[in-house]
Formats: C-alpha cells, structure tokens, sequence
C-alpha cells in the first residue's frame, strides 16, 4: 500500500465532499467550492505530472486549507454552544486567517459581542451587532437577529422570522432557531408544536433538530426529557445553562417551588446572562402561579417528536453514550496493536516479520492441511504500520456504534463472523484453485479489513431496519452516506492491485447479514417513559 495513493485518496475525498456540498448551498459557501476545486486540479495535474508526489502535496493543500480552518471553526462553533465566547472568537479568528472568504471575517466580531453580552456590557455589545447589521449577508442577517436576542425583544424576532418567509428561514439556521425559542418565549407553545410538526423534515435536514428538541420539551414542561436532551447534546452545555433550562422546564411543568429554587441559585452566577435570566423569570414567578397544561395536539405532537429524538439518538454513530460502551472496541484496538508489535520485532514495528507472517496469515494449503487457526488469526496479522492504522481508525470509528447497538457478545460475534466469512470463500476459492492448477495461484490474506468491512455491513442493517420500520428520516440520510462509502472503497480497492477487494466485499456482506439476523437492544422506550 503506497502512503502517496492512500494520501491522495484522503485528500481527493475530503475536497470533493466540501466542493460537493459547497456547490448545493448558497452563494456564500463558494470560497470552500473555489478553495476545494483548487485542491482538487491540483491533484488531478499532478497525477498527470509529478505522480511520486502528488499525493503528498495534495493532502499539505487539503490540510491546511480545508482541514485546519474547518477544525477551527468547528471548535468555534462547540465553544459558541457551550457560552464560551472568548474561546469562540480565538479560534474563529483563527480559522478567518486560513480562510478569510464566506463571511468567516466577521465571526470573530459576532463572538466578541456575544462575549460583552455575557459580561454585562449590553450596550457595547449592542454596538457591535449594529455595526455586523448592514448588509445583506448570513452574518448581517445573524446580527440582527441575535441583537435582538440579546435585548429580550422576542416579538420583533417572531416578526422578522415570519416576515422573511420560510425559504429564508431554511437558508438561515441562525434566525431559525431563535424564530423557535422566540415561540416558546411568548407562551406559544401549542405554535411552536404545531411549527415543528409540519416543517418536520426541514427541522431533520438541518442543523437544528437538537435545540428545536430543547425548546419543545422545555417550553411544554417536559422536565425528564429536557434532561435527556441536555445529557445527549453534543458538544454538553454547561452546568449552569443545563440548570437554567431544567429550571425553565419545571416552571413551564408547574413546579413552581423547584423552579424558584434553581433560579435563586443561579441569581449569583457569573455569568451576567444567567443572571439577568434568573431575575427575569423569578419576577414571572412572584407575579403568577397559574399552570396551564399543553393541549392534547401539543401533547401528541410532543410523545411523536419524543420517539424521533430516541430514534434519532440510537443512529448517531458518535454519540456521547459510546464512550463508556466501547469496551471490547478497546481491547481489539489494543490486541491488534500488540499483536503487531510482536510480529515487527526488530523491525521497529515498521512492518511484520517474513516468518510471523508466514506463520499466522491466511494461506489455503496450510490450512487444508490441518492449520485450521489461520482461518481466524489473520484478522489480527497487518503488513506494515499504515495497514494497520486504517483498520484501527475504521474500528474506532464504527466499532462503538455497533457495540452500543447490539451489545458486546453479539458485537463480537459480528466482527469475527464478518472476517470468517471471507475465510470461507477465500478457502473455496482456493480449494478449486488447487484443483485446477491452470486457475491461478492460491491467495494469502492478512489483516482485519473483512472485519472492519462487516462492521460498516452491520451499521448499514441497523440504519435500514430504522428506516424500513420508523422511516426515520436520518436513516435515509445515513444510507445514502454509507452507499458513498461503499462506493469509494470499491473504486479505491479496484485501483489497488495489493488490496483484496473479495475479502473487503464478503466482509461487508456478511457483517450486513449477522446485523440483520441479530437484533439490536437500542430502544426509545426511556424517551417515552418520560412522558410519563
């Protein structure tokens, strides 16, 4: 495997995604399809022209230009989530300084107003997103809408909102998530339900599925829910604005007293918005105890959305639960490694042994002859580090979905299932070949790839089965990724004479098998209990 083509395939598919999805967007997303494009022609030219290189120079351009500033502007983006608004505004002017174009020059000032704002200091943030305001620009747009946010001016945000139009609305995830809490500010629940319901799959489609979850359980009294929400999200918010938003839900619930309480406590915070806040709502509350429960619809409307955020929660394949359900991830990452450092010695794990080699891979003869344990070990034989640190980064990355998902008994079972039934055919394969000499020389076969290959087979069961039984809309969405992904990888082995792409296509199929055979123990039934 030649680290200057696996280089170029990396870099080729980041550029091409970020080309992709910033052509289909609007006009302000063309500095990532200028930058992606450029990329992309200097790979294609240099496998025309400096082939040995190309790989190399095409992955430092992704890296720098596309890799780098987005990394930045999604820690921006986490920090933003979280109120950490200082540290938003250092890495957004990070991130503006690798790619100043799409509006990214004003992040920077929109963070450092939010930043005053959380001081206290109201006016000067004000100013800022005053000066942000002129213009026709998502970020102009932005300021003047989270200016009047920072003010409490809810109507006039339901007003904008509504006098833009809904095809602003889906263009601008900004102003369409303040257009929500703005509902649930007012007391309008039963609209914000109703909203949610009927623009549904816009609301799945974008960005804004988990704060429009928030408001809908907070602002219909949905503590136990609420809760969840805040556990799930990603990146956490902090303790104090988790507390806010439970305090917030259990008044809208009619537990005025534990509301009271929490808003009390949070009078003293540090941060001046939470403040403000808790002052604010506990004028509310020495003004009215009066408690009305949401309507039937709303009701209805709220145990549906409630299935979806369970449904939704159980496809995420990074979500937050898999960090402490990954263990048997763990222990193949570590077997593998270790494994592999036995085999390299003394090659300074550079690449394994002829002799350790020879010794555990699949190889046909050896087996028909009774070696019967190559069948299962060369899932834990790689050739050569680079080999191995794909198939680790693909076991991280799949291996905690699909460990959550079906447990880890059954979790095992599909890894070592999907790599056997490569075995299989493989033994076949070469039981005829031995038989009909003139067919070809037998294969030999190292590395967990068949294995790897059925675990992304196994998400893609579990992503139909959500699909086939709830269609649930983020499955669609997941399947048509995971079809890209097999796509690449098939082109990726057709073009690399050293890759066994059979054993990467029988592991694929026979990991989808064994997660359509076994069931997985994800459920929403905690999500609807809450409701309770």
């Amino acid at each position: 495997m030649d680290p200057n083509i696996i280089a170029l395939w990396f870099a080729g598919i980041q550029a091409l995604s970020m080309f992709s999805r910033s052509a289909r967007t609007s006009r302000q997303s063309m500095g990532w399809a200028v930058v992606s494009g450029l990329v992309l022609l200097t790979g294609a030219v240099g496998w025309l022209r400096f082939r040995d290189q190309a790989g190399y120079v095409t992955f430092a351009l992704t890296a720098l230009f596309i890799t780098l500033p987005w990394w930045a502007h999604g820690v921006a983006a986490r920090a933003l989530k979280r109120s950490q608004y200082r540290r938003a505004y250092r890495f957004a002017s990070f991130a503006a300084l690798l790619h100043p174009a799409d509006g990214w020059r004003q992040l920077p000032r929109l963070f450092r107003a939010f930043d005053l704002a959380q001081a206290g200091k109201v006016s000067e943030a004000e100013s800022h997103l005053a000066a942000l305001s002129k213009g026709d620009s998502n970020i102009a747009a932005t300021a003047r809408a989270h200016r009047l946010r920072i003010l409490e001016r809810w109507d006039e945000i339901k007003l904008l909102a509504e006098r833009t139009g809904l095809a602003t609305l889906a263009r601008d995830p900004n102003l369409l998530i303040l257009y929500l809490r703005a509902l649930g500010e007012l007391e309008e629940s039963n609209n914000l339900a109703e909203f949610m319901l009927n623009q549904e799959a816009l609301l799945l489609a974008g960005e804004v599925i988990e704060p429009a979850f928030l408001y809908l359980f907070v602002y219909t009294g949905h503590v136990e829910l609420t809760r969840q929400v805040l556990a799930a999200a990603n990146p956490g918010y902090d303790q104090e604005t988790r507390e806010a938003w439970l305090a917030l839900a259990s008044l809208h619930a009619g537990n005025f007293e534990q509301a009271r309480q929490t808003f009390t406590r949070l009078r003293q915070s540090d941060n001046a918005s939470i403040r403000e806040r808790a002052q604010r709502y506990l004028g509310i509350l020495s003004q009215t105890n009066a408690y009305q429960p949401p309507t039937p619809r709303t009701a209805h409307i709220v145990t549906h959305f409630a299935r979806a955020f369970a449904q939704r929660q159980s496809l995420i394949l990074n979500h937050p639960q898999q960090r402490t359900e990954r263990r048997v991830t763990l222990a193949l990452v570590v077997i593998n490694a270790l494994i592999y450092a036995w085999g390299s010695y003394p090659l300074r794990l550079i690449a394994t042994t002829d002799e350790f080699g020879s010794r555990w891979a699949f190889i046909a003869q050896d087996i028909l002859s009774g070696e019967w344990w190559r069948m299962f070990s060369y899932f834990f034989v790689h050739a050569n580090w680079l080999h191995l640190a794909m198939n680790l980064l693909g076991l991280w990355a799949l291996g905690p979905f699909i460990e959550r998902a079906f447990g880890r008994l059954r979790f095992s079972l599909i890894y070592l299932f999907s790599g056997f039934t490569g075995s299989v055919v493989y033994l076949c394969l070469a039981w005829y070949q031995i038989a009909q000499p003139e067919s070809g020389e037998p294969q030999v076969l190292v590395g967990a790839s068949g294995c790897i290959m059925g675990l992304l087979g196994a998400t893609g069961a579990v992503v139909l089965r959500a699909w086939v039984k709830h269609r649930a809309p983020m499955a669609k969405q997941i399947l048509l990724r995971l079809l890209v992904v097999v796509a690449l990888q098939v082109t990726f082995d057709y073009n690399t004479p050293q890759v066994a792409g059979l054993a990467h296509a029988l592991g694929l199929l026979g990991g989808f098998i064994a997660g359509l055979l076994l069931h997985e123990r994800v459920s929403e039934r905690s999500s609807v209990q809450a409701l309770s």
